[in-house]
């Protein structure tokens, strides 16, 4: 048996203990028709053999025709798809938008851990909006520091702009 082989029995093992220590009925997956959801999908079935475990995929009305031609490919009885009855534009208008990509999720795990450091900065920037165009004070910021600012502030365009305008020919 190889490392990766070695690597997939023991998470496979880590899924059937978890799954018998709480008991089937507990579970479901949230299953996006993505290939991260699928791949939970199949690691449950390895781990698990004739499973009842529901994949349920919420049909909000704005996912790609392909995943939800997909879904719906898949034929399996287990599949729950469900039609939220909020309009998404009204839900986004009520609370706003979530996370655009996991690497803005990890900017925010980077703050919480990094809170102390990086809250003097939002303080300067609130004080002081203008400072976001500049290229020297965002140049010069933290690495983790300048990340979280320009997440928060949707800078990254601005701060390439003010990088180019100063520097390049």
């Amino acid at each position: 048996m190889n490392e990766n082989e070695f690597i997939l029995q023991d998470r496979l093992g880590v899924i059937r203990d978890t799954i018998h220590k709480y008991g089937e009925e507990n579970f479901y997956i949230s299953f996006s028709g993505g290939k991260d959801s699928t791949v939970v999908h199949h690691l449950v079935d390895m781990a698990l053999l004739d499973n009842k475990i529901p994949r349920v995929f919420s049909n909000t009305g704005i996912e790609f025709r392909a995943i939800v031609d997909f879904v719906k490919s898949l034929n399996d009885p287990r599949l729950v798809i469900i039609h939220p009855k909020k309009k998404v534009r009204e839900t986004l208008e009520k609370v706003g938008y979530p996370f655009k990509s996991k690497e803005y999720s990890n900017w925010v795990k980077v703050y919480q851990k990094h809170q102390d450091r990086i809250d003097p900065y939002f303080k300067m920037v609130e004080e002081n909006p203008s400072l976001l165009d500049s290229y020297d004070f965002i140049h010069n910021l933290p690495v983790n520091v300048k990340y979280v600012i320009s997440q928060f502030y949707g800078r990254r365009e601005r701060e390439r702009e003010l990088y180019c305008y100063q520097r390049c020919p």
